[in-house]
């Protein structure tokens, strides 16, 4: 149901200061579905900080490289907190696809979430691309949802990743 008018089609969401990346060498496989397999949280144990500099754009301390067919986990710049009666579609800026860049496999966000949204974001192209920190990057479309009459308090929402302000690991707990 879409009643509600808005100026733009698609909101601008800017990379953040913050980076995981995935351990590439000593990993067999990711077994997600085994209780006593590897911790998959353990896979991303490199949390990358890099500055938001609003001037002086192009510095290297603000830019991470990300390489051909690597993946790497970051944080947006900003903060969002989804309305009950809404929901939201992550999706790659057409610029960066353009360089075959990838962000959003897990493009949805559901309502009531609130936090910097974790992307994942892909090179799937052959030559690095340097990534600049505050840079848009994706795009968040709104959607309306039915919801019915049930009061939710918002204070006590719960969700695997919700209040997260860095990109968070895999949780595969509802596997187990």
């Amino acid at each position: 149901m879409l009643n509600r008018d808005f100026d733009y089609d698609a909101i601008d969401l800017s990379l953040g200061c913050y980076f995981r990346l995935p351990v590439v060498s000593g990993i067999e496989c990711i077994k997600p579905h085994e209780e006593d397999g590897h911790n998959v949280e353990d896979h991303y144990p490199e949390l990358i900080h890099r500055p938001f500099r609003k001037k002086n754009h192009g510095r290297k301390d603000s830019t991470i490289i990300l390489q051909p067919r690597h993946t790497i986990l970051a944080s947006t710049l900003e903060y969002i907190k989804i309305p009950g009666d809404m929901s939201g579609q992550i999706l790659t800026k057409s610029s960066w696809a353009r360089i075959f860049v990838s962000i959003a496999s897990a493009p949805w966000i559901h309502p009531y979430y609130r936090g910097c949204l974790t992307l994942e974001i892909c090179n799937m192209g052959s030559v690095p691309v340097e990534l600049e920190v505050g840079k848009a990057i994706a795009q968040l479309v709104l959607f309306y949802v039915d919801v019915d009459n049930r009061e939710i308090n918002e204070d006590n929402i719960e969700g695997t990743y919700l209040g997260a302000v860095m990109p968070e690991a895999p949780n595969f707990k509802n596997l187990r």
